[in-house]
């Protein structure tokens, strides 16, 4: 028995471990809020919120502003559920679509430090269905005339995390349908098959083609691992970051505190509450088989707002460190320098540019994404702020209720 357990404290010595280390974080100066930002025009926010959701512009939103790790602006507007007049909470528990993508790429960072892969390794060294890629040339496979040709070089990790990989959710080039939450016989490593046999939009590293890719990485995280994909979520990321009230599948006790999906297809349409049941349900599977890494989870804005700070401070939450500030860094930085065009994305973020602030104010250096049913968040370095708001809605006419809010906070700046 001695030799076993000897073995056995020998593997565990050699495997890499995940430690979130304790650390010191020198205080900047202090400040007053009301040194950095102007009272009268925070609190102006609220009567531009309020008429929002007054012209239907939005069903209802959670708004919530940081400055240096500093609460400076969390208010709710609406209701959570329209029939009955329920007020909407600052808790209440929104279906975050593909801002899962960001705490998949987090996770998959962790393991990155360990040791577990090199950013440039094709993934066929972990998911040999991705061994001979294929690039769609014209056609679908729904109309029988779909014409491929071999890509040229294999997927890396490092296409999937900053999405030049190829893989697409654009239906006009794959009319295949490779997740449903309505098939409940779906698994994760199903829909990974699946996704393989997808043609790529283009060759990989030639593009950047948003789709599946964060659900690929999910997958090959569990791969790695011989975690499933909640559970390694959870132990590296949601705990770690305090992030309590986030989940793949909502537990019972929270049901209540899921926001319903509203619609409103065109100006002139009343505002009901949205025809997908699906949509509307798959929160709450009590049976689950798919773990979407790159749009499965639902949550608070707050917990969300956590890795924002996280993200902002390079690393650090609450003095203690996910991830290595120079990996931050890396995340942060234009992965799609060899691609011709303007848009930049690191890993999992957007970087805004100088045509960037042009349009939207957004600092020059900032990242941002959101995800499909009206969620959106700003991670702003040079400012230190760090900018989210949540809604409810999905086939609804096109109102930048967020784009009002997001000049609003930083017109509200000295």
């Amino acid at each position: 028995m001695k030799w076993i357990l000897s073995l056995l404290l020998l593997v565990v010595g050699v495997l890499p471990m995940q430690s979130v280390e304790k650390v010191k974080v020198e205080k900047g100066p202090s400040f007053r809020v009301d040194d950095v930002f102007s009272k009268q025009r925070l609190k102006a926010i609220d009567a531009l919120m309020e008429a929002a959701v007054e012209r239907e512009g939005i069903p209802s939103a959670v708004c919530y502003v940081s400055y240096r790790g500093k609460e400076v602006y969390f208010e709710s507007f609406g209701y959570s559920n329209r029939a009955d007049r329920k007020s909407l909470k600052t808790d209440d528990l929104f279906r975050m679509a593909s801002q899962t993508k960001l705490v998949t790429t987090v996770a998959m960072m962790t393991l990155f430090e360990e040791g577990y892969f090199r950013l440039d390794d094709p993934i066929k060294q972990y998911l040999p269905e991705f061994s001979n890629p294929m690039v769609r040339v014209s056609g679908t496979v729904e109309a029988g005339d779909l014409v491929t040709r071999p890509a040229k070089g294999d997927i890396t990790i490092r296409h999937l995390l900053s999405h030049s990989a190829g893989i697409s959710y654009d239906p006009y080039d794959q009319e295949v349908q490779v997740i449903s939450y309505a098939d409940k016989t779906v698994s994760t490593e199903e829909a990974v098959r699946r996704i393989a046999k997808l043609p790529l939009k283009h060759d990989p590293g030639k593009g950047f083609t948003y789709g599946f890719s964060s659900d690929v990485l999910g997958r090959l995280a569990e791969v790695l691992t011989g975690k499933r994909l909640d559970a390694l979520i959870q132990d590296r990321v949601l705990d770690p970051l305090e992030m309590k009230d986030t989940y793949f599948y909502v537990p019972k006790r929270n049901e209540k505190r899921l926001v319903p999906l509203y619609q409103k297809p065109s100006l002139s349409d009343p505002v009901s509450l949205a025809e997908d049941t699906t949509l509307q349900a798959y929160p709450l599977d009590s049976n689950p088989l798919y773990f979407g890494g790159g749009a499965g989870l639902t949550g608070t804005i707050e917990d969300y707002a956590h890795l924002c700070e996280m993200i902002l401070n390079r690393g650090v939450y609450k003095n203690k460190r996910i991830l290595a500030r120079k990996t931050v860094d890396l995340m942060r930085s234009n992965q799609l320098y060899e691609i011709e065009g303007d848009f930049k994305f690191g890993f999992g973020l957007e970087i805004a540019d100088y045509k960037t602030f042009a349009k939207t104010m957004r600092t020059p250096g900032s990242l941002r994404w959101g995800g499909y049913f009206g969620t959106e968040y700003v991670i702003d370095p040079k400012e230190q702020l760090v900018v989210l708001m949540y809604t409810n809605k999905v086939s609804w006419y096109k109102d930048d209720v967020w784009g009002d809010f997001l000049r609003a906070v930083y017109m509200s700046l000295y």
